[in-house]
């Protein structure tokens, strides 16, 4: 069973006392000269790979600094001995944030190739018109909008819309002037509702309604039909078009990297 002290050690040593350490693991460590050539260090039957420690060593400011390179061998000696106390303590077992930083660390490490891939455009076109449900978007709207200066009246205008029943009609809220009927493209109709109730709309299913607040005043808006238009044009939606790409490449490489671990596992479930 894993001791919370040992837990809470473990937690804090991590980020406590590295420089002030700097030296002291090294001291203690046997300098080995039949290291092989690409390890730096060997922490029990883990060796730490020379590429690693480089990498490491590269992100800091003073690289050839003897200091910097103590310390930089120190941290991966030291982070080395911490995961592998975690893993006699059980940690990998029973701790969930070790766990999910696990498996974060894997997926980013295989799915790193799709973050950075960068296909021609003609992939990315071919891409776009296969998927071309994923980037259409309501062009054109036909709706009725009644406005109140009270928002009583207007919620009980949209309820009765919603029941079924005869919306009451009186001085106190009237059709919007000056709209046009039929359908109306969504840039005309932001100027009779603004771009954020026009936008609200857009996502609205068909024959549904809905309050809206403009301008002190209440909007019942119901929206009859939309009509959609399809981005054909790669440049002007490049960017989104590339991050989808790369997401559902990613996907489908972690996808096929789980088949391979299933394939090998003993895996047995109970049914839900």
């Amino acid at each position: 069973m894993t001791n919370k002290s040992d837990i809470r050690w473990l937690l804090a040593g991590a980020t406590i006392g590295l420089i002030a350490a700097a030296y002291g693991v090294l001291r203690q460590a046997t300098v080995h000269e039949a290291l092989p050539d690409n390890a730096v260090a060997r922490v029990n039957d883990t060796f730490i790979g020379r590429d690693i420690y480089e990498r490491t060593l590269g992100r800091v400011a003073t690289p050839d600094s003897l200091v910097t390179k103590n310390a930089i061998l120190t941290r991966l000696v030291e982070d080395e001995l911490l995961v592998q106390r975690g893993v006699e303590l059980g940690m990998t077992e029973s701790d969930a944030e070790v766990r999910a930083a696990i498996v974060n660390s894997l997926v980013a490490s295989v799915t790193a190739e799709a973050d950075a891939a960068d296909p021609q455009d003609d992939v990315l076109q071919q891409y776009l018109v296969e998927n071309a449900d994923r980037y259409s978007y309501t062009a054109r709207l036909s709706v009725d909008v009644w406005q109140t200066d009270m928002e009583p009246v207007a919620q009980a205008f949209v309820n009765a819309i919603r029941s079924g029943d005869a919306p009451p009609m009186d001085d106190d809220i009237r059709p919007m002037p000056g709209l046009p009927e039929g359908p109306v493209a969504t840039e005309a109709l932001r100027n009779f509702l603004g771009p954020a109730i026009t936008a609200a709309a857009a996502e609205m299913p068909d024959g549904s309604s809905a309050v809206f607040a403009r301008r002190g005043r209440w909007l019942v808006v119901r929206v009859d039909d939309k009509e959609r238009d399809m981005l054909t044009e790669l440049e002007p939606i490049r960017n989104r078009v590339l991050l989808d790409y790369r997401r559902g490449l990613a996907e489908r490489m972690l996808n096929d990297y789980i088949d391979g671990l299933s394939q090998r596992a003993d895996i047995t479930v109970v049914q839900p």
